[in-house]
């Protein structure tokens, strides 16, 4: 019986102009009266999914910042910080990149260093588009806070262009594609599968009755952690290795329309 849903948010749960599902409420509503825990596990920041799942904000678990930061009913049940110095570190390479933008993503805040340059404005507007909170520094090494996260935007592509950069750090963070111009570099442990791991344990629910849905490379590990595990229609190529089953795509509602089917056909899910 399944007892925890866990879906990514991009490419995922939401269709390609990052709109939800409009008979998202109705299903939620659904697994609510079922007794079923949906999770949210995304590179966004925590106050990017709880304002999109205001309404349901004190029944959903939130996993943000690709797994770094876990909250439930407005409490933290995990989170994975980066030193400050190793921090400074990743930004310093970060900034060497050419045609890039760098954001540290912190507990409290995402910050980005101000800029007057031609290419800022472009990357703003995708930056605004997963953090909801945004501070301006004129320094990274003016912020005071606990660092999730660094990640790195690129839109020359981040598998061709930003993670070859890194690979030298690949032996002491974790680096991962999170989508086509995004590479987020965290601590080694951190991932949406150590996550989810953490929500179970805390819940008393096992990998058996766990559903998890995802579309690319910052999800492997949260499909691993699931006896159910989707890729979606849409999904990165290499993703299908890593799930059991395929869902539709994301701009046909595919998690939702495996969700009805399980709650339609229960014993499908024994």
């Amino acid at each position: 019986m399944i007892s925890l849903i866990a879906a990514d948010m991009d490419g995922t749960l939401l269709d390609e102009k990052g709109k939800m599902p409009v008979r998202f409420p109705e299903i939620f509503r659904r697994l609510d009266a079922a007794g079923i825990l949906f999770a949210v596990a995304s590179g966004r920041q925590y106050n990017n999914l709880l304002e999109r799942f205001y309404e349901f904000r004190d029944k959903v678990v939130f996993i943000a910042e690709n797994g770094t930061y876990v909250v439930y009913k407005g409490k933290n049940l995990y989170s994975s910080t980066i030193p400050m110095l190793q921090a400074l570190e990743l930004v310093h390479v970060g900034k060497s990149l050419p045609h890039s933008a760098v954001v540290l993503c912190g507990e409290r805040a995402a910050y980005v260093e101000t800029r007057n340059d031609p290419e800022w404005p472009s990357f703003l507007t995708e930056i605004r588009k997963y953090y909801a909170s945004l501070a301006f520094v004129k320094s990274f090494t003016d912020v005071r806070d606990g660092i999730l996260k660094v990640t790195v935007c690129t839109f020359k592509g981040s598998e061709e262009y930003a993670l070859p950069v890194f690979e030298q750090y690949g032996s002491r963070f974790k680096l991962t594609i999170s989508g086509r111009i995004w590479l987020d570099i965290t601590m080694p442990e951190a991932n949406k599968g150590v996550a989810l791991a953490h929500i179970q344990d805390n819940l008393g629910i096992s990998r058996e009755q766990t559903m998890a849905f995802g579309d690319f490379l910052n999800d492997v590990e949260l499909l691993q952690n699931a006896g159910y595990s989707y890729a979606m229609e849409n999904a990165h190529p290499d993703l299908f290795q890593y799930a059991k089953y395929t869902a539709g795509p994301n701009n046909r509602d595919g998690v939702l329309r495996q969700i009805e089917h399980m709650l339609d056909f229960p014993s499908e899910y024994q």
